[in-house]
């Protein structure tokens, strides 16, 4: 009785019993009620009217936008109540309005430059050479307001292994605090060692925060697990924590990877903290991901993006000094600039800044991602850059983590290929890297996948790092990850079956919700 009942409490249980629910009673208003009246029928259609035409008014992505409504129009009867339920992809008001309130204290802290912060004084953007990227950093400043440093010594990993190595002795050396954000936490090698560390730092008097996401680690990390964190003295906060009831919100979520020791140490990738990312268990073959490590001021970015998400559910410190580092003796030549989607603001800031770096090469642009799930500006500048004359290269995986996805971001190829992109498929297995670098100037190395869930739904991170020695490391460690790869053929692309070009063209139409 006892193991029932905790069955019937548990969070996913109870997440399905009433999006199920929800949908049985939408079913009753198509089968039954909208028959029955036919002022309610009338009612439902101008209800169905009146959702279109905010969709269409709200300022987002045409394609998104053509995702809602299709559903609306198919099912015109109970369309509007559908989207009222499960559609709306904003934040609540009151929820707005605190994240409006922290991006002002969070703004205060990223531009402070007296006192206890004035090791952490960002350099202007015109000291950055190459007028293109100047453009580029004076964008994310003015737009996103994150500064732009020097003083920070950059260590790029080229898998998920040696992001753990370099990770785990990080966090060895923690003596004041750690700061971990991510998606997946799950139990296994990875995580195991991990939190055995975070657990024996906070016995010495380490501040240990972690903030997962809640339907990210919702099958991943369970009660015993966090218990067993918080009986430790670790401090657990569940981003946008999903709670059962009939408005059940899975977008907005914190696809963010950052760890932060000590003020003076950051990282950021792809890597989430279970087994598959550091290849301990195989899911989809050999598990290609990348991650970056920053040593020096630039950290201070990192710090403050996890602050700003921590105060969504506690006080923001009125003092910070205790998380600003003690500074580096960094010569490392070059520039980096970290960033990250605000809470509350509809940016596409990494979307923003991907165009940029395309528009600005001149010789190459290559790109890892794990899904091309492509909206009209990046697909028009990908094309432009290739008709003119940029070696543009794109790798995905071989061995998809989600066959209908898969299937969508092979719907892309042809296209692409046609203007001159050169597309690979990671044969060894499953792409999650996300990097962009061109020109041996600037490269990207962070969290946001190309598809509308990471571009225009998700909090994602990252850093654009300029002119800093390892961007030549990015760009051969991508080569060596196209030397296993299979290029892709414009006939291989449009080479499926009838049945299987129809079934692309169908999920093209829906690919802003998936």
């Amino acid at each position: 009785m006892k193991r029932l009942l905790k069955l019937l409490t548990n969070k996913i249980i109870l997440t399905l019993f009433f999006f199920l629910l929800e949908v049985g009673l939408l079913a009753f208003f198509l089968l039954v009620v909208s028959q029955v009246s036919i002022w309610i029928y009338i009612a439902l259609k101008i209800l169905g009217i009146i959702v279109t035409v905010a969709v269409m008014s709200r300022d987002s992505n045409p394609a998104y936008k053509l995702a809602l409504i299709i559903p609306i129009l198919v099912f015109s009867s109970i369309g509007g109540i559908i989207y009222l339920s499960m559609g709306r992809p904003r934040t609540p008001r009151r929820k707005l309005k605190r994240m409006q309130a922290i991006n002002t204290a969070v703004d205060s802290l990223l531009g402070e430059t007296q006192d206890a912060l004035q090791q952490h004084m960002n350099v202007d953007p015109d000291e950055i050479d190459d007028p293109q990227l100047r453009r580029l950093s004076r964008f994310i400043q003015n737009d996103a307001g994150f500064p732009v440093y020097n003083q920070t010594d950059v260590d790029y990993f080229p898998s998920g292994e040696t992001y753990y190595a370099a990770l785990k002795a990080a966090l060895q050396k923690a003596e004041r605090f750690i700061f971990l954000e991510y998606f997946i936490i799950e139990p296994g090698l990875f995580w195991n060692e991990l939190s055995d560390i975070l657990l024996e730092k906070v016995k010495t008097g380490v501040d240990v925060r972690v903030i997962y996401d809640d339907v990210g680690s919702l099958f991943t990390l369970g009660r015993k697990e966090k218990k067993r964190l918080r009986d430790g003295g670790i401090q657990l906060m569940a981003f946008n924590r999903m709670t059962p009831s009939f408005d059940i919100r899975l977008n907005n979520r914190s696809h963010r990877k950052i760890a932060v020791i000590d003020g003076s140490v950051a990282f950021t990738g792809g890597v989430n903290l279970a087994d598959e990312y550091i290849n301990a268990v195989e899911r989809c073959g050999h598990w290609k991901d990348t991650g970056i490590r920053l040593t020096g001021t630039a950290a201070w970015s990192f710090t403050v993006m996890f602050l700003s998400f921590w105060s969504l559910e506690h006080d923001l410190d009125d003092d910070v000094s205790p998380y600003v580092s003690a500074g580096t003796d960094s010569e490392n030549i070059g520039f980096v600039q970290p960033f990250a989607d605000k809470a509350g603001q509809n940016l596409q800031l990494t979307e923003n800044v991907l165009l940029q770096i395309i528009n600005s090469a001149k010789d190459y642009v290559y790109i890892n991602t794990p899904y091309l799930i492509l909206d009209n500006e990046l697909t028009s500048m990908l094309c432009l850059a290739a008709k003119s004359g940029v070696d543009v290269r794109i790798t995905v995986p071989h061995i998809p983590d989600k066959r209908m996805v898969f299937m969508m971001t092979r719907s892309f190829y042809a296209r692409l290929i046609e203007a001159g992109v050169k597309i690979y498929e990671y044969t060894p297995g499953f792409v999650h890297a996300k990097s962009m670098v061109s020109d041996n100037k600037v490269a990207y190395v962070g969290t946001c996948n190309l598809d509308y869930r990471s571009l225009y739904l998700h909090f994602e991170c990252g850093a654009v790092l300029y002119e800093c020695p390892c961007i030549r490391d990015i760009r051969d460690d991508y080569l060596a990850t196209v030397a296993l790869s299979e290029e892709i053929t414009y006939k291989k692309a449009r080479g499926a079956n009838i049945f299987v070009r129809l079934a692309r063209s169908v999920l093209r139409i829906f690919a802003p919700l998936l």
